[in-house]
């Protein structure tokens, strides 16, 4: 079996849909992944924190934003919008910018963008990130809830968390946090059967457009066995090496030339050949039967 690749569900599914469609026989392997990331905090009252950390300024902003939006908000809808409109009045409109460029709708307004604006866009988007977890964390560690009717006290002196970098504090530092975050996940490998991936050459011209990049791994796979399904034209006895050197070549595709090198996997294929009754295998001497 060819090993396409590792997707989420849906994708797998939709993956699976067009080469199905198009012949090629397709196995779906659900499994569980598991991807890590570590974190550093520092993690105590803004009184403390302010003391150890040198850019505090930018905290306090949001401090004080939140302050606002915990006064003010009507609802958690409110709330949110609230503390990022005190951050940044601007902060909706530059979302539908963003947005809109994501879904293709603002090309012409990013081709016109110098390096710099660009810079400064993905600097905004970060900081608003940077926001949002601030305010998570600050939400939970004194126990504020903003459902139904946000209105509350953070106080003057509140639990804060503030990611740093490990090498810029005190390893001994009370105040000193690490997180390791383990998610786990779905996966499913989609898995085809190697003498039929030559019919994805029919497969519907959006999985071209979608998985564009599937497409050719197939392509590859697939020209591969069309070129040893039939001996060469001078001897159907061959040994391996020669096999082996059936697996190098080049092909010419719309755009581009596609260099395949499948001398790796050459025992693998000759056993699947094997397998489906093209060849016998002896020693190292490989023969077909047509």
């Amino acid at each position: 079996m060819f090993k396409l690749g590792e997707y989420e569900e849906v994708e797998a599914a939709d993956i699976a849909a067009y080469l199905k469609d198009a012949g090629v026989r397709v196995e779906l392997k659900p499994s569980i992944s598991a991807s890590m990331e570590s974190a550093v905090y520092l993690e105590g009252r803004s009184k403390e924190l302010r003391e150890r950390v040198e850019d505090f300024g930018v905290y306090d902003r949001y401090i004080e934003a939140l302050k606002t939006a915990l006064a003010e908000a009507e609802d958690a809808d409110d709330f949110l919008y609230r503390y990022l409109s005190n951050l940044d009045p601007l902060w909706k409109k530059k979302k539908e910018e963003t947005l809109g460029f994501l879904e293709g709708r603002s090309i012409a307004l990013e081709e016109s963008a110098s390096p710099e604006e660009m810079m400064e866009r993905t600097a905004d988007i970060l900081e608003k990130l940077s926001a949002l977890q601030f305010l998570d964390a600050a939400l939970e560690l004194n126990e504020i809830e903003v459902e139904g009717d946000p209105r509350s006290e953070l106080g003057d002196d509140p639990l804060l968390r503030i990611p740093i970098d490990p090498d810029d504090c005190d390893p001994e530092d009370e105040l000193l946090r690490s997180v390791l975050a383990v998610h786990l996940d779905k996966r499913v490998e989609v898995r085809l059967d190697e003498m039929t991936t030559p019919l994805a050459k029919n497969v519907d011209e959006e999985f071209l457009d979608e998985h564009a990049e599937e497409y050719y791994m197939i392509s590859s796979i697939g020209m591969t066995i069309e070129r040893v399904l039939y001996p060469p034209i001078d001897s159907k006895k061959i040994d391996l090496e020669e096999f082996r050197g059936l697996l190098v070549f080049e092909e010419d595709m719309e755009d581009f030339t596609m260099v395949v090198d499948g001398t790796a996997v050459a025992e693998e294929i000759a056993r699947t050949l094997k397998k489906e009754g093209v060849i016998k295998i002896k020693g190292d001497k490989i023969a077909w039967k047509k």
